[in-house]
C-alpha cells in the first residue's frame, strides 16, 4: 500500500518534466524560431568594416606631405575563438592574458564584427600568426592604412595630424564614414579639411563555415578613398626655414604676393604628428604635451603678442589718413617726451635721441618719442581704426583650424573690459605697439602684404583658392600713403641709419620694419616686409619670442631667408 503512491508520485513528476519540456521547446521552436534562425544565420555570416584610404596632401610642387602606410592589425571573432587562444594570442602579442580579453570584450560596431587586439604589428609577428592560424581559431591579420608623415617635423603645425575617434563622436555622426576605430582630424589641415580627406567607407559580407573560414563573399561594397589635397607651400623652402629657427621659439610666414599662397608657414619648437597615430608611441605623445616649451602651439596663429615697432606702420597711416601729419612733418626727438600735466617721462630707444626728424627717418630709426607725439593728436578709436582697416584684430580665412585673433583695444573695450576710462598714456603706448595691442605673425603679415599690394585687401591661404569674380576689394586708405611707408619701409633697410640693416642682400632691395616689443624678461624681436622693393613677390613675417632686439635677431633670420629663397627659386603656385 505505501509503493502505489509512490509510484504515483513518481509517474507525475516525470509528466510534469515532460510537460515542460515540450512548452519550453514550443516557445524556443515556434514562438521565437524567427529569432533563433536569425541567430544561427548571423553566426555564419560576418560583416567586415572597410575603412576608405585617407586623401595625401602634397606641397605645390607635388611632394608628398602626408600619405598612408600599410599596417598590420591583429583582429579576432570573439564567437569562434576557443579558451586556449588566451595564452597563446597574448604570448605571441607580449600583452597579458587580461588585456587580450579585454580588447574581445570591448565594444563592436555590431555582433560578430571583428574585435582589435593590437593594430599596427610588425609585418613579421603578422606572417608568424598567419603561419600559426590553426592553433589560432578566430583569429586574423587586417591588412590596413596608417597615416604616415613623410618630414615629420617640417610642416607639422600646418599639417596638423589625426586621432582615435571617440565614443562622443561615434554616437552622432555617419556610420557611413565613421566606425568605432576610425581615425578623425585633430589640427591643421587634417581637420579642417577632414570631410573631404576621409572618403566613404565600404565592406564586405561573408559566409564561413564553423571553424570561421570562408566559404563565400556575398557582398562588398568598395570604399571610396578620400580626395587628394594640394597646398601652397613650397617643401624645400619650409625645411629649410625650419632650420633657420631650430632651437628658438620663433615662427616665420612667407607669402608669395601675386598668388597670396603662403609659401611657409613655421613655427619652432615643433612635433612629430606621427606620434598621435602609432600606437606604440604614447610615451612620446606624453612627453611632447607636457613639454613647457610648447611644441603643439603654432606661434604663427595660435598665439597672441604685442607687436612693439612694426604696429608704428599703422599708427603713422592712421596720422596720414587724417591730416594729422605730412611726410616732412618734424617733430625733435632728445631721447625722452614728457606727457602732458601728468609729467610721466617716456623714454625713445636711443638714448641720446634721433634730433629733428620727419616721418620717413622716423619709421627708419624707429624713433619712439616721434611716435608719442603722433599719440597726441590721435585718440585710440584713430588708430583702431586704421589698424582694423589693415587687418588687424579682424577675421582670417585661412584653411586651418585654432585661429587666435588679435586684439585692437579702444575706448569702448577698456570701458566694457575694466569699467575704466582710457587715458592719454595708453594712448601713448597704443602708438608704439605696447599695451593692451596684441596681434599674430601671421596677421602682421596680412599687414604687410596689403601695404606691398598698395591697398589691395589680402587673405593668405594655404590650398589653392579661386580669385573671386569682380573687383578685388580695397583697404580705405590712399594709395600716395602707402607710397610714403613703403619709402620708409626701404630706409629702415637701405639707410645707413636704419634698424633693419643686418637684413640687407646684395642682389637686391629690401623694404622692411623692425620691432622690439617689452616683455617679462626679455623683448620679443619682429621683423616684416617685402621683397624686393620694386615689383615685390613676397611678404614675410619673423617673430622670435624673448629674441631681443629685431634689428639683430629677426634682422639676421630675414636675410638668410631672402638668400634661401632666392636659391630654392619656388614655383609658381599650379
Amino acid at each position: 500500500m505505501m509503493k502505489f503512491p509512490r509510484l504515483h508520485f513518481l509517474q507525475i513528476a516525470v509528466f510534469a518534466v515532460l510537460a515542460i519540456l515540450a512548452v519550453s521547446l514550443f516557445h524556443v521552436q515556434v514562438l521565437q524560431g524567427s529569432y533563433y534562425r536569425g541567430l544561427s544565420t548571423r553566426n555564419h555570416i560576418r560583416l567586415i568594416p572597410m575603412e576608405a584610404s585617407r586623401g595625401r596632401v602634397f606641397d605645390r610642387a607635388g611632394r608628398l606631405l602626408a600619405t598612408n602606410r600599410a599596417a598590420y592589425d591583429v583582429v579576432a571573432f570573439p564567437e569562434d575563438v576557443t579558451p586556449e587562444v588566451y595564452p597563446r594570442l597574448a604570448k605571441l602579442l607580449g600583452m597579458k592574458e587580461k588585456e587580450v580579453r579585454h580588447q574581445m570584450s570591448a565594444g563592436r560596431e555590431y555582433p560578430f564584427a571583428p574585435a582589435v587586439i593590437k593594430k599596427d604589428v610588425a609585418k613579421s609577428l603578422a606572417i608568424l600568426i598567419e603561419e600559426r592560424k590553426p592553433e589560432l581559431p578566430g583569429v586574423a591579420i587586417r591588412v590596413d592604412g596608417v597615416r604616415y608623415y613623410p618630414y615629420g617635423e617640417t610642416a607639422s603645425h600646418v599639417i596638423g595630424y589625426i586621432g582615435a575617434i571617440n565614443m562622443a563622436e561615434y554616437d552622432r555622426l555617419d556610420r557611413d564614414r565613421f566606425g568605432i576605430n576610425s581615425m578623425i582630424g585633430r589640427a591643421g589641415i587634417e581637420k579642417f579639411f577632414d570631410d573631404s580627406l576621409r572618403g566613404w567607407r565600404g565592406g564586405e559580407q561573408l559566409e564561413v563555415d564553423a571553424r570561421g573560414k570562408v566559404v563565400q563573399v556575398l557582398s562588398r561594397r568598395p570604399p571610396e578613398p578620400g580626395a587628394d589635397l594640394r597646398l601652397t607651400l613650397d617643401l624645400d623652402f619650409q625645411k629649410k626655414i625650419m632650420d633657420l629657427i631650430k632651437g628658438q621659439h620663433a615662427s616665420v610666414a612667407v607669402m608669395d604676393l601675386e598668388t597670396e599662397g603662403l609659401l611657409a608657414m613655421a613655427s619652432s619648437p615643433a612635433y612629430d604628428p606621427n606620434i598621435f597615430v602609432s600606437p606604440s608611441a604614447s610615451g612620446r605623445r606624453l612627453s611632447v604635451l607636457k613639454d613647457i616649451n610648447s611644441p603643439m602651439l603654432d606661434r604663427s596663429i595660435g598665439a597672441a603678442y604685442p607687436p612693439g615697432s612694426v604696429f608704428k606702420l599703422v599708427t603713422a597711416l592712421a596720422a596720414l589718413e587724417l591730416g594729422k601729419i605730412t611726410p616732412q612733418t618734424r617733430f625733435y626727438c632728445n631721447g625722452k617726451f614728457k606727457l602732458g600735466k601728468s609729467g610721466r617721462v617716456a623714454k625713445c630707444w636711443f638714448e641720446g635721441g634721433h634730433r629733428s626728424i620727419n616721418l620717413y627717418e622716423a619709421i627708419e630709426r624707429s624713433c619712439n618719442v616721434y611716435f608719442y607725439n603722433l599719440s597726441t593728436k590721435l585718440s585710440p578709436d584713430d588708430i583702431a581704426k586704421y589698424a582694423h582697416e589693415l587687418g588687424l584684430g579682424e577675421p582670417m580665412r585661412l584653411e586651418i583650424s585654432r585661429l587666435t585673433p588679435g586684439l585692437i583695444p579702444d575706448a569702448a573695450w577698456k570701458r566694457s573690459r575694466f569699467k575704466q576710462p582710457w587715458y592719454q598714456g595708453e594712448t601713448l603706448n597704443m602708438a608704439i605697439g605696447q599695451g593692451y595691442v596684441l596681434v599674430t605673425p601671421l596677421e602682421i603679415l596680412r599687414l604687410t602684404a596689403i601695404i606691398a599690394k598698395n591697398g589691395k585687401f589680402v587673405d593668405p591661404h594655404l590650398t589653392q583658392n579661386d580669385a573671386a569674380a569682380g573687383e578685388p576689394l580695397r583697404v580705405a586708405i590712399r594709395e600716395e600713403n602707402l607710397n610714403v611707408i613703403k619709402r620708409a619701409m626701404l630706409q629702415v633697410v637701405e639707410s645707413d641709419y636704419g634698424t633693419g640693416q643686418l637684413a640687407r642682400v646684395d642682389f637686391d632691395k629690401l623694404a622692411a620694419k623692425t620691432g622690439t616689443a617689452q616683455a617679462p624678461q626679455k623683448a620679443h624681436s619682429w621683423m616684416t616686409g617685402f621683397f624686393p622693393y620694386k615689383n615685390p613677390k613676397i611678404a614675410f613675417v619673423v617673430f622670435v619670442e624673448h629674441g631681443g632686439s629685431g634689428g639683430i635677431t629677426s634682422a639676421r633670420i630675414v636675410k638668410q631667408i631672402l638668400e634661401v629663397w632666392k636659391g630654392v627659386d619656388a614655383p609658381k603656385a599650379v
